[in-house]
């Protein structure tokens, strides 16, 4: 226990809040953002609340207590840094690329209307999601049919026990015996875009039935898509990206919807819980609550102990393998997984357990050492600002408010470092969306060619290129 240490704490909430309110333009709970999301979720909630229960308040956790007193000390700092580091990278970007009117902006996107991107009834968008919608069907049920017995569907099918349903995960997730293509890109990654979607459709057109129907059919999609391995953060992931769209879309998040939203959250993450273990634990370091505010940073000491004393620091490997071996000559491993077959070899030799994931300083530590630690924040900084800069600069349709509500749940700080670098599943989104700009050459009729584009003057297409030229100039 650590007492003495809890004015720091507070200083470094208080000025790490600051910056991220000057790098976001708004920490107001109204307008949620994509910055203010990170700061509040991934930082507070997931990292500096467990690291000051742990260090400072002495709370004793199940792996956290295996750590010696140096690499809880160590932690404390390193995320210290990072509350501050991170924002300051964020700040720079804004000012030295995308110019500082970054409030204006924000509040701009807030206000503005939803409309269509390419003409009054966006036929091309539409024929071309529609399509989308349809392979990622196909996709999740061809993952369905590699799996054979996907955890949930056992679950509610069979009295299986919770060791029986983590095997299960293990299969349908690390063991999967398919295309792991097909299955992470076109059923996982595609599934749910699909649907925000046409979620977002179905709000700018309100009337269409044939719109709402297709949103219900992608929304039964998608929740078996990320439901097939077992896991329960992604149906979350893919409801609270709803809820954030439907926020953007009518101009901000009122206190009322946040509540039920949080209430809500709560009861299925308790039902989840009970559904998959059979008993739901309440307390600071078990179940639910133990599993957001500390298990989810408890991996930040066990990097700080087992690399490089007990492991070698990777060198790069954790990126993908044709990249660690062409640009670091070594084999690929994740520092999540290496520290889950050092702290509990037994749970993965017998297929129960599965990675370690922390905040992503940890991987950078894991690879790079001291220089990892010290400029991870600063690219993450980099990376974060400049996806949230140009999903505002972008005008407000359904595609892209979609796209914001995908990453409000995807731009995830606590699992790993080199997803903010090399990230196929955003570089799949980008190809997308790109395609599905581009359809309206080819999947429209010759008479709906003639249909006027929403907007007076420059088309859509010139409007995203101008927003993207013209931004970083302010």
């Amino acid at each position: 226990m650590h007492l003495y240490y809890l004015p720091i704490s507070a200083l470094i909430f208080i000025t790490s809040f600051r910056l991220f309110q000057i790098a976001s333009g708004s920490m107001s709970l109204r307008r949620l953002n994509l910055v203010s999301w990170v700061f509040y979720f991934g930082l507070i909630l997931q990292s500096f609340i467990g690291i000051n229960l742990a260090f400072v308040f002495g709370v004793e956790h199940y792996l956290i207590s295996r750590t010696a007193q140096e690499h809880l000390i160590l932690s404390y700092w390193s995320i210290a840094y990072t509350l501050i580091a991170l924002p300051i990278a964020m700040i720079f970007t804004q000012k030295f690329i995308w110019g500082g009117k970054i409030k204006a902006k924000l509040f701009a996107y807030f206000a503005a209307p939803i409309r269509p991107l390419q003409s009054r009834k966006d036929s091309a968008l539409l024929a071309f999601w529609g399509g989308m919608s349809l392979i990622a069907l196909a996709a999740t049920l061809y993952v369905y049919s590699v799996v054979g017995q996907a955890p949930f569907i056992a679950l509610f099918s069979s009295n299986i026990s919770s060791f029986e349903f983590a095997q299960l995960r293990i299969d349908a997730g690390r063991e999967f015996g398919g295309n792991q293509y097909i299955r992470n890109l076109f059923s996982i990654l595609l599934a749910p875009f699909v649907s925000y979607v046409a979620f977002a459709y179905s709000l700018l057109y309100p009337h269409n039935r044939r719109i709402k129907l297709w949103f219900f059919m992608t929304f039964a999609t998608a929740v078996l898509a990320v439901t097939s391995d077992g896991q329960k953060l992604p149906i979350l992931n893919y409801l609270l990206a709803l809820f954030f769209i439907r926020g953007f879309i009518r101009g901000g998040f009122t206190p009322s919807r946040i509540v039920s939203i949080a209430i809500l959250t709560a009861i299925l993450i308790s039902f989840l819980y009970i559904l998959t273990t059979g008993h739901l634990d309440i307390g600071l370091t078990r179940g639910p609550i133990g599993r957001i505010v500390m298990t989810a940073v408890a991996g930040v000491p066990l990097h700080f102990m087992v690399f490089p004393s007990m492991h070698p620091f990777l060198q790069g490997a954790s990126f993908p393998g044709w990249l660690a071996g062409s640009l670091f000559g070594v084999e690929h491993a994740r520092s999540a997984r290496v520290l889950m077959e050092i702290i509990n070899p037994a749970a993965v030799e017998s297929g129960t357990a599965g990675v370690i994931n922390t905040l992503f300083i940890a991987e950078a530590w894991a690879n790079f050492g001291w220089i990892g630690l010290i400029v991870a924040p600063f690219i993450v900084g980099f990376v974060i600002q400049t996806i949230y800069n140009a999903l505002l600069s972008l005008p407000k349709t359904p595609v892209f408010v979609a796209a914001m509500g995908f990453f409000m749940v995807n731009t995830v700080i606590t699992g790993g470092f080199v997803d903010f670098i090399w990230n196929v599943a955003w570089l799949m989104l980008f190809l997308w969306i790109v395609l599905s700009i581009l359809s309206r050459q080819f999947l429209v009729l010759p008479w709906q060619r003639r249909e006027r584009p929403p907007q007076t003057g420059a088309s859509a297409a010139d409007d995203i290129h101008s927003s993207l030229s013209t931004v970083p100039n302010q």
